[in-house]
């Protein structure tokens, strides 16, 4: 679990500088809540916690708007 977190770490220390200084706000936001995203499930998963897989969330979510 540490190798997530100092990979998550890593990676957003690269982005977040880089997306300050050309003032992309928008991008940045979305960075942050994809990034909390991954890191929350990778963390879970890599905890033995039960989740669904992305793509089971994803089908049930437009499978209520097919109907």
């Amino acid at each position: 679990m540490v190798g997530l977190w100092l990979v998550m770490i890593l990676i957003a220390l690269y982005q977040v500088p880089r997306l300050l200084r050309e003032q992309q706000r928008r991008t940045l936001l979305v960075f942050g809540f994809i990034w909390l995203l991954v890191t929350v499930y990778g963390s879970l998963v890599l905890n033995d916690v039960p989740v669904p897989r992305p793509t089971d969330v994803i089908y049930a979510f437009f499978d209520k708007f097919m109907k």
